[in-house]
């Protein structure tokens, strides 16, 4: 029969499937395949860090699945089984701005379109450009799928100027490279506070366990 990831990361018949059971259908599905891979190479309690272009998920493993069963989703309250999952809106496309005398990330996102500087859509400096501008993407060994016809690499340079820009914002003293390190430092932090959210705030100990990056932009951080 025909199956789908419910929230709560079992299984559901496509006849008994509401849309209710699929609101953290991606996570949950991300934290099975986490549990299980971590399993297989030996690691009984794990970390999941999930980033992805808007948000990062993060969840904890320790022989058993954990879960709530009634949460709140974007300001609507659900009662249904769902895997515990925290979020924070950490992601991608963070957007990167300077303003009331310091540096912010985030919560605000480019999304997928315009999505980050480097598309080549208009869209605003974020997470993703400063990856770039550091040298941990590299705009060469990407498809030629940016700009308006679709046949460009991402822009690199536009984003080397708008880190310029930027580092003239903070007053100046800063290159453009310390500029995006620090913005990758404060998107950082936010996603370090969320797995002590779910880890040494409830009482773990974290030294014994297996940090575990997946996601479009996990590998990055």
């Amino acid at each position: 029969p025909l199956m789908f990831m419910a929230s709560s990361g079992g299984l559901t018949a496509a006849e008994n499937f509401r849309a209710r059971d699929a609101i953290l259908s991606g996570p949950a599905g991300g934290i099975v395949a986490m549990a299980e891979t971590a399993r297989a190479a030996g690691f009984d309690r794990v970390i999941g860090f999930d980033m992805g272009g808007t948000s990062t998920d993060v969840s904890h493993f320790a022989g058993t699945y954990e879960r709530t069963f009634e949460t709140e989703v974007a300001g609507v309250r659900l009662r249904v089984p769902m895997l515990d999952i925290h979020t924070v809106a950490a992601g991608g496309g963070s957007i990167v701005r300077f303003d009331d005398c310091r540096l912010r990330v985030g919560p605000e996102s480019a999304g997928s379109d315009p999505g980050p500087l480097c598309y080549r859509k208009g869209g605003p400096l974020t997470l993703t450009d400063a990856n770039m501008l550091l040298g941990k993407l590299d705009p060469t060994s990407f498809p030629h799928i940016f700009g308006p016809s679709g046949n460009l690499p991402p822009d690199r340079q536009a984003v080397q100027f708008a880190f310029e820009e930027l580092a003239r914002e903070m007053g100046g003293s800063f290159t453009p490279y310390e500029a995006a390190d620090g913005a990758i430092r404060v998107g950082v932090e936010n996603m370090a506070a969320a797995i002590r959210r779910i880890s040494i705030e409830r009482g773990y100990d974290v030294t014994t366990y297996a940090l575990q990056c997946f996601g479009s932009a996990g590998g990055q951080h």
